[in-house]
């Protein structure tokens, strides 16, 4: 994820650059990137559970990478939005979804632990390949970083993909129901369905809403590009540390308390940013939102898997993961053009990234109306 979503962002300004389109413009690609993402959920989900992670995961692999090349060769915008779709999707079918899964499958009491292992390792990759992105777009140009990325996901993610993807010993009939006992529609008529469904809408609407636009916001402030990449990589590698925290919390002392502080930190982390600037206070500030805001935002994908393997057991997981992914991810595209619009009319981001965090105010809701007693952690056995 590090050299696709992860780096979406150090492209802006460059194809904004050489095409003169708008910030609304720009943000189609980055929109149909989230929006493909998301539709492909349901599908992948279904596929994983019925056809297996690996066959899934290889053709995403392969899908990012032909989308990637032709992304490098296009010249209109709607080219453009259709090779990021593509690579959305493709992106969609390999990394959290099919990961989540197969992750759950291997660990049981420790499962928050793995799952906040597990996102760690993707904060990584999205706080390092910014950084080494950045300049070979700068000395390279945008295309042929772009047809690097291409090449290096296939013939290094493909092969790493076939080698070691298995399923783990809980994949049938560990939790509450397996698939037989429960249809999928008495599943998703759940009361923590819901809830996690919309815990995430919420949260990921908020942060498509900052995350894509972090680099051109800093810049706009003064900032140099490479110091504005550090910040950006800078609260990607806080993920990694919020993650592996939360991990053992959420083992400890359940899924709903700890989503509610992370919840709580999300937004307080966000009213740092009108603070930022590039003068000592100004970039404290950004130090401090880099580092709670990284630490939390990633949070409720954490918890989601745990909740609703409690919920529907493990053989439906990921046809329920993806359902509920599908339906935020439909609504949390919105979020790179919605920033991107308000922008425009304003001409400041700090009104567009308010809105974000009004929005993740709300997720606090559905959280607060989860069942106390619901840790995730511990399923019930089946029968």
């Amino acid at each position: 994820m590090g050299t696709t979503i992860g780096s979406l962002g150090v492209f802006v300004e460059p194809i904004r650059q050489e095409f003169g389109w708008s910030g609304e413009q720009i943000a189609r690609a980055l929109t149909a990137f989230v929006l493909a993402m998301a539709v492909v959920m349901p599908i992948v989900g279904l596929a994983i559970d019925r056809l297996g992670a690996r066959i899934v995961m290889g053709c995403g692999v392969a899908l990012v990478s032909a989308s990637y090349l032709l992304a490098s060769r296009s010249q209109t915008l709607l080219v453009l939005v259709g090779s990021f779709a593509a690579a959305g999707a493709g992106l969609g079918a390999s990394t959290y979804l099919p990961c989540t899964v197969v992750a759950s499958e291997w660990f049981l009491k420790r499962r928050g632990l793995a799952l906040g292992v597990l996102l760690g390792s993707s904060a990584i990759g999205a706080t390092i390949f910014p950084v080494l992105i950045t300049p070979l777009v700068i000395d390279h140009g945008w295309r042929e970083t772009l047809a690097g990325i291409a090449g290096v996901t296939l013939l290094i993610g493909l092969p790493i993909v076939v080698a070691l993807v298995r399923h783990g010993p809980y994949r049938n009939g560990e939790g509450t129901a397996s698939r037989t006992d429960r249809p999928l529609a008495s599943l998703m008529r759940a009361r923590t369905f819901w809830l996690v469904t919309l815990i995430l809408i919420l949260s990921q609407l908020s942060f498509f809403g900052i995350y894509f636009h972090l680099i051109p916001f800093l810049t706009s402030l003064g900032f140099p590009e490479t110091t504005a990449v550090l910040f950006y990589s800078g609260s990607t590698l806080a993920t990694v540390l919020g993650a592996v925290i939360l991990g053992p919390l959420i083992d400890r002392v359940g899924a709903r308390p700890t989503l509610i502080a992370a919840l709580a930190v999300l937004v307080s982390s966000c009213a740092l940013l009108p603070a930022i600037g590039t003068g000592p206070a100004g970039v404290g500030a950004g130090i401090a939102f880099a580092v709670l805001w990284g630490a939390v935002v990633s949070s409720p994908m954490q918890f989601a898997p745990i909740l609703l393997a409690e919920t529907a057991g493990m053989a439906s997981l990921g046809t329920l993961l993806g359902i509920s992914n599908f339906l935020a991810g439909l609504i949390s595209s919105l979020g790179p053009m919605l920033t991107g619009a308000i922008h425009d009319a304003t001409r400041s981001y700090i009104a567009a990234f308010m809105v974000s965090a009004i929005v993740a105010a709300l997720a606090l809701v559905p959280a607060l109306l989860l069942r106390p007693g619901v840790s995730g952690a511990r399923p019930d056995p089946v029968g």
